[in-house]
């Protein structure tokens, strides 16, 4: 099968790249390409004719505007990438008559469900990314015949290739961990974090189990407030404790609204593996040091 991934240098793009190089031909194009055969702008209509020639069996966009705070005063920017660029997406799948697999977020839920929320739930999102995010699931199903439309929180794992991707909560705990100083987290925000590889490889069962087209909710087992992310994060990284929970924290001060209970509970899958155990993994190398 030939895939093409959009998005190839991001932290999720580069694990879908690795984890279907195993008995796929791939292709990954990203806007931070080497050349302009490996670059792509979802945003254009020359997206089009290139996604036309590679001729594809299998579409997969992690390309995405991820700044949440951002957002708020880039709206344009945001409005243009998470939604407008998916209907472009969506009806060239619909063309070539192949399945489209896009990546969607919990911040379309206005965390109000303190018990979560299921695939099923009517999106309310709190924020203008929320709200991008949300126009581009709206896009996606508006015009593909056949999608994944597949929803994670708190993305983490090796960092991005590219120039502008964005850190992880855990490389910033770890920064900020190891300057010795005393670091403060508020301890709310329910969700469920997400690890990369582990997501990678749900989608590629997602997609040669031929499972039903849909929405698809895919974190890891296990929920936490973000305090509870950070503090597990340097019990594994074996970091001076000097961290904190408090209200409110200066790290956290932030222009965006985020959902109060963002827990994405998965009734379609087999539910993937605890978060603590991903982050393990993560964090201990195979010669037993921290990463990083």
């Amino acid at each position: 099968m030939k895939v093409l991934i959009i998005g190839a240098k991001g932290m999720l793009g580069q694990e879908l790249v690795r984890v279907f190089s195993s008995g796929h031909e791939v292709t990954g194009l990203d806007r931070e390409g080497e050349n302009f055969a490996s670059q792509i702008d979802i945003t254009t209509q020359a997206a089009r004719g290139k996604i036309q020639k590679l001729k594809p069996n299998l579409l997969i966009n992690t390309a995405a505007y991820n700044d949440v705070d951002g957002a708020e005063t880039n709206q344009g920017v945001a409005q243009t990438l998470n939604g407008y660029a998916l209907r472009n997406l969506a009806q060239i799948s619909s063309e070539l008559g192949i399945p489209i697999v896009h990546y969607s977020t919990d911040y379309v839920f206005d965390g109000r469900k303190q018990e979560g929320y299921r695939e099923s739930d009517p999106p309310s999102p709190v924020s203008v990314y929320g709200e991008s995010k949300l126009l581009g699931e709206t896009e996606l199903q508006r015009h593909a015949q056949k999608f994944y439309l597949i929803r994670l929180s708190r993305l983490f794992g090796k960092r991005a290739l590219s120039v502008a991707g964005k850190k992880s909560f855990v490389d910033l705990m770890l920064v900020r961990g190891r300057t010795g100083r005393r670091v403060e987290v508020v301890d709310k925000e329910l969700s469920c974090p997400t690890y990369a590889p582990d997501l990678a490889e749900r989608t590629r069962f997602v997609v040669e189990s031929h499972r039903p087209f849909g929405i698809y909710h895919c974190a890891n087992k296990g929920v936490c407030t973000w305090f509870g992310f950070a503090k597990e994060i340097f019990r594994i990284a074996k970091l001076d404790e000097r961290l904190l929970h408090v209200a409110r924290a200066p790290f956290f001060r932030r222009a965006a609204k985020r959902p109060k209970f963002s827990i994405l509970l998965n009734t379609k899958l087999p539910q993937m593996r605890d978060w603590r155990e991903a982050l393990q993994e993560f964090l201990v190398g195979t010669e037993g040091g921290v990463s990083h």
